[in-house]
């Protein structure tokens, strides 16, 4: 039995999640979603897939399900990064956004981070753009959210993986059973 890690980072928090992910595991393989190939996921076991979260949306997730035929028969854990408080209201949002609902996946919201000098130039300039409106139409303090560029958020928490890894465990160690329970995730 082998794993397959699949990500996506932009300023890199799911990056620290991917490589903890890969010292834990036993026989890993990581991979940027842009290389990955549906023929090299047939021959592994276990496939997991990493990337931030943004509006609720799992960055790149779409792209990575287009190919959930050719593997659906694996186990699949999907995890995502991101700033907001994890509730259940936010996994339910999340599920929704990305159409989790019809894939037999487990999907776990990780606490990520935020770097904006980190992102392209662009996407820079558009969230400075974006935050100069919402500063407007909320009535919050601009110099607060410009804030954020100077000073970076890294909320990663790598003893977030344990309740994943602990559910890897226990389908590797009984494949027979391998319908871990929601509840026990």
């Amino acid at each position: 039995m082998s794993e397959l890690i699949v990500y996506k980072s932009v300023s890199g928090f799911t990056k620290k999640y991917v490589d903890s992910l890969a010292r834990r595991l036993v026989e890993s393989k990581v991979v940027e979603l842009k290389d990955f190939k549906v023929k090299d996921a047939k021959n592994y076991d276990f496939i997991f897939y990493g990337a931030p979260l943004r509006n609720n949306q799992i960055m790149g997730l779409n792209k990575f399900l287009k190919k959930y035929e050719k593997f659906k028969d694996k186990n699949i854990f999907i995890f995502a990064t991101g700033i907001e408080p994890v509730t259940k209201d936010k996994r339910e949002n999340v599920i929704a956004a990305n159409g989790l609902e019809f894939y037999h996946i487990r999907l776990y919201l990780l606490p990520g981070g935020m770097d904006l000098n980190k992102l392209p130039k662009m996407q820079q300039f558009l969230m400075r753009k974006g935050m100069k409106y919402a500063a407007k139409k909320e009535g919050v303090n601009e110099d607060l959210l410009r804030s954020r560029f100077e000073y970076p958020m890294d909320m990663v928490n790598l003893n977030e993986l344990d309740k994943m890894v602990g559910v890897y465990r226990k389908i590797k160690l009984n494949p027979i059973a391998h319908e871990v329970k929601d509840n026990e995730e």
